[in-house]
């Protein structure tokens, strides 16, 4: 290229970047109320983005306002929760005691001091070798758990007694079902008393009842009787469904347990209920 048209195409290019810078100043010259074309360009570039931002900030607004609800939801929920569980355990506590028709005030009494003496705990584990043995809960000796406490489901029903071993913060319940359970009980038609244990299968037997004793029918409910000096009376255990006088001194009697292996995430220990089924 020769020197001349370089020197040419120098001159050229100096007039347009003046000529731009021209363009790029009179831009920025106020209008009045008009935009000018640089305003209405960079409007049409940012806008979209603006309204994208507003959006996202009012999705993100809402989102934690429902996050908000929903706590407060959870926290008034886990509230009635726990509210009706002990409204189930004082139903199931003090039929025994209104069945013999206990004044007002007595009553009111026993009401006073129930709640402090039922312990909400969780199952936090099964036996793996066999699920209707035992299970363990989230309560130990800093509780105030020993051996032989009665334990009920959410609505009361008899699931088991704690059992050794017992740690600061975690202790074992021997199930209803296990073969190695024993509660004294009765029947509630005609108080026909016998030892109900597990048959390690989900069901339980009750043992000890002559086969010439006309009680032990199918139907009838079993309860608690107090009798072992562990269980208070009258807690509701299961009801019989097959009852036979095979050929020897006792009747082979089964009952259906009433709590539901499915749904015992949650118990009640009974720290003190021989003082108030009293």
């Amino acid at each position: 290229m020769s020197l001349s048209r370089l020197a040419k195409n120098k001159y050229l290019i100096g007039i347009l970047l003046v000529l731009f810078n021209l363009i790029l100043i009179s831009a920025q010259i106020p209008l009045g109320s008009r935009q000018t074309w640089l305003e209405k360009i960079i409007f049409a570039i940012f806008a979209p983005f603006q309204r994208a931002a507003v959006s996202a900030y009012d999705y993100a607004a809402q989102g934690w306002h429902n996050l908000l609800s929903l706590k407060d939801a959870q926290k008034e929920n886990q509230e009635l929760k726990k509210q009706i569980f002990f409204l189930n355990q004082e139903k199931e506590l003090l039929q025994e005691k209104l069945r013999i028709s206990l004044g007002k005030q007595d009553l009111q009494n026993n009401l006073k001091g129930l709640e402090a003496s039922i312990l909400p705990a969780r199952v936090i584990g099964l036996d793996t070798a066999n699920y209707f043995r035992s299970v363990i809960i989230d309560r130990g000796s800093a509780d105030g758990i020993t051996r032989n406490l009665p334990v009920c489901d959410y609505y009361g029903h008899l699931v088991g007694k704690t059992t050794e071993p017992i740690s600061r913060h975690e202790a074992k319940v021997i199930l209803i079902t296990s073969e190695e359970s024993g509660v004294a009980v009765i029947s509630a038609r005609d108080k026909t008393p016998g030892i109900l244990t597990g048959d390690g299968q989900g069901k339980c037997l009750i043992k000890y009842v002559i086969a010439s004793s006309p009680g032990g029918e199918v139907g009838d409910e079993i309860l608690t009787s107090g009798y072992d000096q562990i269980f208070p009376s009258g807690l509701k255990v299961g009801r019989i469904i097959s009852a036979s006088a095979e050929a020897g001194l006792f009747k082979k009697i089964v009952v259906d347990p009433y709590f539901d292996f499915r749904q015992i995430d949650l118990v009640a220990v009974l720290k003190d209920s021989h003082d108030f089924l009293r």
